[in-house]
């Protein structure tokens, strides 16, 4: 004789089997958490880096003196391309599985975890709206141009409507009957996908290549470097006729050996050659740095620049270089 609990497993075995989905006991809902979750978040990543991208490049056909510096970083938007490249595919990827499993019914479109995934979604996707136009209203009061602010602003508001659009769409289309994407629905995220594509491909085009960003980055180290020699040559002098021995040392040797002046390992040598830099004395208080450099550095022009790097300090500006060997005159304070 069958008892109660054999009579429900048979009718959840009948159910799934007339509708096609899988008996709730059974069902996978573990799987829908991991594809949701991991589609949402590389949705979010991919979303504000194309945000960030989109107005970087903004920035670069309608140059500001005041614009965020944050935008201008080279490193900030090598960061932002690499992420939108990485995430971008498993978007597309876990979004075109999802669909078509919710589309076949293999996935439920009432599950529980959908909703409260989509819902955070919605939430988290609508605070970065407003921290993005307090941020971009933040800047229009301090003085940025009317013409790159309202170009942001429409930026985010495109963005962040395709987003929530997308995903209330998505929340509302499964629901009920199976159904299968439109014709329409395809051109639209097709052409969503090649505006993106755009963006990240127009990027790259105005950053350096990967041997040009080594050769900077070079450059950088061995700025940072004659800096801090000089900065040591400094103190081994003394400071406002305070301390030191009122000379130059006569050698980098002799002023790396001085037990009063601090200088990281590296310090002196440079980073490809792994040779000293070349140190003169030229008068009493007056001295040489020489190096060679493999990229220019020296003020850049807003209007013909690829993309706006930030601005160097007053003390690195002291070593402007050309391509090729330079040396640089200093003095002490």
């Amino acid at each position: 004789m069958l008892c109660w609990d054999d009579w429900n497993s048979a009718i959840a075995w009948w159910y799934g089997k007339i509708s096609g989905m899988e008996p709730t006991s059974k069902y996978n809902f573990a799987r829908d958490g991991f594809i949701y979750l991991l589609s949402y978040a590389t949705l979010v990543i991919t979303s504000v880096s194309i945000n960030f991208l989109a107005k970087a490049l903004v920035n670069r056909w309608i140059p500001d003196a005041i614009s965020n510096e944050f935008l201008s970083m080279d490193s900030a938007i090598i960061g932002f391309l690499a992420a939108a490249i990485i995430a971008l595919p498993v978007f597309v990827y876990l979004s075109y599985l999802a669909n078509k499993m919710l589309g076949n019914k293999t996935m439920r479109a009432d599950s529980g975890v959908r909703h409260w995934l989509i819902y955070i979604t919605l939430v988290v996707v609508i605070l970065i709206v407003i921290w993005q136009l307090v941020t971009l209203f933040f800047s229009f009061l301090s003085g940025t141009l009317i013409l790159q602010f309202g170009v942001h602003t429409l930026i985010t508001l495109i963005i962040s409507g395709l987003i929530l659009w997308y995903q209330w769409w998505h929340l509302k289309f499964f629901a009920g009957e199976p159904k299968k994407l439109g014709r329409g629905f395809k051109v639209f995220e097709w052409t969503v996908l090649l505006v993106v594509i755009a963006i990240i491909g127009w990027t790259f085009a105005t950053i350096s290549s990967p041997a040009e960003q080594r050769a900077k980055n070079l450059d950088k180290i061995r700025v940072e470097r004659l800096t801090n020699i000089r900065d040591a040559v400094q103190s081994f002098y003394g400071w406002d006729k305070v301390g030191g021995y009122k000379r130059l040392p006569q050698t980098l040797t002799e002023l790396e050996k001085d037990p009063n002046v601090y200088l990281m390992g590296d310090a002196l040598i440079d980073p490809v050659t792994k040779e000293q830099f070349t140190y003169l004395t030229v008068t009493a208080t007056r001295y040489e740095l020489c190096a060679s450099f493999d990229t220019e550095f020296k003020e850049a022009d807003i209007a013909t620049r690829p993309v706006m790097e930030s601005v160097p300090d007053s003390r690195t500006k002291q070593f402007y270089h050309g391509v090729g060997q330079a040396c640089f005159d200093l003095s002490t304070i």
